[in-house]
């Protein structure tokens, strides 16, 4: 019984996670941000991400056999994990999109472009920081310590494959051909955390992709 209150729990912080994220994400989309509005978003952010860390440790000080967000936190090997990660994805989108013919974009990349157009700079702040951030967060390491919690192999591969499942999902609910590039772009990220141990690699990872794809 204690377990399953366990898992509830923490399927309601991810909930709660997401509706947090998807308030952000209105507040950055905005086409005219003057500094009172700026300031409050950026507190509000903040916020929002600490208590999403803070919300992650503690439930690693309740259950974490997968030995994750142990210290030191930074080390050369994770990095370059980190970094192959990003370039595996960038090899794999640009396969992915070849594959299929041409020039074409997700429908959620289309909008992006879209909200770029007509939103204030800080929509830009909302890709490449508080998005990684946020999504790591929420379809890695919330999502890991619900549905995953055990360490074993068969939980490694399975939770990968669900991690990214669900990421794509999120991207692509309309379940289009671009639902199986946001998989695999899913289950790289989430490779990268297991195999780091360590939820700032995977968002690094993110946040290089992200990047590129403002460029």
């Amino acid at each position: 019984m204690k377990t399953f209150l366990r898992f509830l729990g923490n399927l309601a912080v991810i909930i709660i996670a997401f509706v947090f994220y998807t308030v952000l994400q209105l507040g950055y989309a905005q086409k005219k941000v003057n500094l009172l509005f700026a300031i409050i978003l950026a507190v509000l952010t903040v916020a929002v991400i600490y208590w999403m860390y803070w919300i992650y440790k503690r439930e690693l000080k309740q259950e974490n056999d997968w030995f994750f967000n142990a210290k030191p936190h930074w080390d050369v090997k994770r990095i370059i994990i980190a970094v192959a990660a990003f370039f595996a994805l960038v090899i794999f989108q640009v396969a992915y999109i070849r594959s299929i013919g041409g020039n074409t974009v997700s429908q959620n990349q289309a909008e992006l472009d879209e909200v770029r157009k007509v939103a204030s700079p800080m929509f830009n702040i909302l890709l490449v920081v508080v998005a990684p951030i946020c999504e790591e967060f929420i379809f890695r390491a919330l999502f890991f310590n619900t549905f995953f919690p055990a360490d074993n192999n068969l939980n490694k591969w399975v939770g990968i494959v669900a991690s990214g499942f669900v990421f794509a999902y999120g991207h692509d609910p309309m379940f289009s051909k671009f639902i199986y590039l946001y998989w695999v772009m899913g289950m790289i990220l989430a490779w990268t955390y297991v195999e780091t141990k360590d939820i700032r690699y995977s968002i690094l990872t993110h946040m290089l992709n992200n990047i590129l794809s403002i460029l």
